[in-house]
């Protein structure tokens, strides 16, 4: 936990610790969790309290009660999804899903404005059926699963006569958390230059090449892969449409209620990102069908090439405060540039700077792409090696192998 008292020699070890790349420590910003925590109703004394369960979700003990319906499943949203709805009127081609919102495919827009309004539309639509599979999930958990234990030693619940599943406790929110903030900031982008003549192509060229699953179309592939704006590189325009697109999200699920109170929005992903993006169709940003997408608050797997401190910036422009259970920035550093003591200052100033511009959370690898490749090949000399993958961390080895590919496709920054 970081506020802005914190002394400087503390964040000083917290950074040598993390120089290591064995600690492996998140930071969390208390001015920002804070306001979160209060702005669903705890009190400034509760709030201060606070610790963090699950991942990266902020809590106070033994008086909040904020997890997600029933036994879990419903906790996770692909925020991607009703950008594919949008892109083909309803219809997600993956699967032949044709009953979501007719709002139009995408060549049948006619600006820019219209696409943003289908996208929220598809968004809110299916967040409040996901908010309705939650709910059944709550009611159902509430009956036939009463959680005694946890009952017991939770304020509310014996003076209530309650169980924490029918609201027994003193603070009630359900969480949940979107996935893909950075494929969907990008698809905007895409789709935005399509329509005003700048990525050189008609809106019916990029629409065959999402259908065509970019094959035949791989010049206008490359164009959005590496000569458009992404999200992670402080460029202003892109990182507006991922604060829109956050704000929206967080606005409409956290003005949802269940059995217990509010939806509470948040933006982990542990690894649902491999496993959402295996079901997700080709996306605007150059995506194919079946790629990883973006995990938490990230810009998407390398792409955030302007450095840290850009990569920062534009993740601190999201609104962490409407995200009160919890987010996560993941961050890759090559060992040589924070081995030394200057590194390690950097390093410091880095989470320090962070937390000023308003991020909630920050954590870091410390571990060379050369190095994960050769753990790949000769996994018995890299028995040791732990990365931090979400609110946990993992021995390398033993991650299945399309985890470790996406975590070798992480940026490896340098100062």
């Amino acid at each position: 936990r970081v506020w802005n008292g914190s002394p400087q020699e503390f964040l000083l070890k917290c950074a040598e610790l993390t120089r290591t790349g064995v600690g492996l420590p998140a930071y969390y910003n208390d001015e920002v969790i804070i306001e979160a925590l209060m702005s669903r109703g705890l009190s400034l004394q509760d709030a201060r309290d606070y610790n963090i369960i699950g991942c990266v979700e902020p809590t106070v003990p033994g008086k909040d009660y904020p997890a997600c319906g029933g036994d879990g499943v419903e906790s996770f949203f692909n925020l991607v999804g009703p950008m594919v709805l949008a892109l083909h009127n309803g219809c997600n081609p993956v699967t032949g899903y044709d009953q979501g919102l007719k709002t139009g495919k995408l060549y049948e827009y006619e600006n820019f404005e219209q696409f943003q309004a289908a996208y929220a539309a598809q968004l809110r639509h299916y967040l409040s059926w996901h908010v309705s599979m939650t709910n059944f999930f709550e009611l159902m958990y509430a009956e036939f699963f009463p959680s005694v234990v946890c009952s017991a030693t939770m304020d509310g619940c014996m003076e209530s006569g309650k169980d924490v599943l029918e609201g027994g406790a003193i603070y009630n929110t359900t969480g949940s958390t979107g996935c893909g903030i950075g494929n969907v900031a990008d698809s905007l982008m895409a789709v935005k230059m399509a329509m005003d003549g700048r990525l050189g192509c008609t809106v019916k060229d990029l629409y065959d090449a999402l259908c065509a699953n970019w094959e035949g179309y791989e010049d206008l592939q490359k164009k959005v892969l590496y000569e458009m704006p992404h999200y992670g590189n402080n460029v202003e325009e892109v990182d507006e449409l991922a604060v829109w697109a956050m704000t929206q999200f967080a606005d409409i699920l956290n003005s949802l209620t269940g059995p217990r109170g509010h939806y509470n929005a948040g933006t982990f992903t542990m690894t649902v990102h491999i496993s959402y993006g295996a079901a997700t169709a080709a996306t605007p940003d150059g995506r194919k069908k079946g790629e990883p997408l973006a995990e938490a608050i990230s810009s998407r797997q390398g792409f955030d090439k302007n450095g840290p401190t850009a990569y920062l910036i534009s993740a601190a422009k999201l609104p962490h405060t409407k995200l009160g259970n919890g987010d996560q920035l993941n961050i890759r550093f090559s060992p040589s540039v924070v081995k030394s003591e200057q590194g390690t200052r950097k390093l410091r100033d880095l989470i320090s700077t962070y937390f000023a511009q308003g991020g909630m959370q920050v954590q870091f690898n410390v571990v060379a792409t050369d190095t994960l490749h050769e753990a790949q090949d000769h996994p018995d000399k890299y028995k040791n090696l732990i990365v931090r993958i979400a609110g946990f961390s993992a021995y390398f080895v033993e991650m299945p192998k399309a985890m470790q590919d996406d975590f070798i496709t992480r940026t490896e920054h340098s100062m």
